[in-house]
């Protein structure tokens, strides 16, 4: 039996980054304070926001200001400058499909990696100008959330290249071969470029979708506010249908049936765990409906069904340490294992 040269190559790759993970999480274990619990016990965590925030973080973030950025580095003439008077204008027309989709990633790219520091600080001022009297509840010490960020990552990782492995591999055999991501052919490129494609995949991305998917979308969709009897209503109640109509619109407009075909499934789901649960139903249907929304929004096929498991374990992490920084670190290191793959992919051509 022969193994595919890429599940070698990406079994490999993950080793690499464990290689640097362990070691840190080794070291981080020792540092935390003695007698702090690996995993925090569960604990309410209510938010001032309303669905209004929501909405408009998930715009601003996502919409306007990649759209804005865009349009000042394509009337600056910026990407002429970095790439030469051969790369393309926005508007230029009759170009080859892939060099076209080649440059619309290279414009992404540069959106997202220069648009960050714009986002960290609008987040801020936000923060401490709408809620300046809320402080949220510490998950732990750094130390000990960094040890299991780096337990978490060991445990999660695996699983879910194992099920992506197992669902391309199912796409297959059925006749629909797996797309490639539009990222997989940066490893070809220029230093310039491959830096790029690390500071995004491994900080901007995972940054922009914890922030909103985790950090402001699950616990609204929880339905409690830190507001006077602000508890939990049949009208915020329906906060995860909302969400989840979002994501489903959001595929739709891919033009691809699988994405949305698995929408409808998860659609289902959501009203299944509706109905049966009982203890802890607000945690899981908020933590379900945000690891939809992450899977679905990347609509790349069949990415979303390994993303949506990645999501589950996200999500969870993020409710029982109270805050962002094990998400972030552990979707970080995922996508590494990715960027290492790509890079060692390229290598090897």
């Amino acid at each position: 039996m022969t193994i595919d040269p890429e599940v070698v190559r990406m079994a490999t790759s993950g080793a690499f980054v464990a290689a640097a993970v362990v070691p840190v999480g080794v070291i981080a274990l020792a540092l935390r304070p003695k007698g702090e619990a690996l995993l925090p016990r569960w604990r309410a965590f209510p938010v001032p926001w309303s669905g209004f925030e929501v909405t408009a973080a998930f715009l601003v973030f996502w919409l306007v200001l990649p759209v804005v950025i865009l349009q000042v580095l394509n009337e600056s003439g910026f990407f002429q400058l970095v790439y030469g008077d051969d790369f393309p204008h926005a508007d230029a027309k009759g170009l080859d499909p892939e060099f076209k989709a080649e440059t619309t990633t290279l414009r992404m790219l540069w959106v997202g990696v220069l648009g960050l520091p714009l986002q960290i600080g609008i987040l801020i001022l936000t923060r401490y100008s709408l809620y300046p009297k809320w402080h949220p509840r510490a998950g732990g010490s750094i130390a000990g959330q960094i040890a299991l960020a780096a337990v978490a990552w060991c445990a999660i990782t695996p699983v879910v290249l194992v099920l992506n492995w197992a669902v391309n591999t199912i796409a297959q055999s059925l006749g629909f071969p797996p797309e490639q991501h539009s990222l997989a052919k940066l490893g070809g490129r220029p230093l310039r470029d491959q830096v790029l494609f690390v500071l995004e995949a491994c900080l901007g991305a995972p940054f922009r979708e914890e922030i909103v998917i985790r950090g402001i979308m699950l616990w609204w969709c929880m339905g409690r506010m830190k507001l006077p009897n602000g508890g939990v209503s049949q009208g915020t109640a329906v906060r995860p249908w909302i969400v989840m109509f979002v994501a489903t619109a959001i595929t739709a407009q891919s033009g691809k049936w699988q994405p949305v075909a698995l929408a409808c499934v998860l659609t289902a789901g959501l009203g299944v765990l509706w109905r049966f649960t009982r203890t802890g139903a607000r945690r899981a249907r908020a933590v379900y409906v945000t690891a939809a929304f992450f899977g679905l929004i990347h609509t790349v096929w069949p990415n979303p069904i390994p993303l949506f498991a990645l999501g589950l374990a996200l999500g969870w992490l993020a409710v029982r340490t109270n805050g962002l920084l094990v998400p972030v670190l552990v979707h970080s290191l995922f996508n590494a294992v990715s960027v290492v793959f790509v890079l060692r992919s390229a290598a090897a051509q």
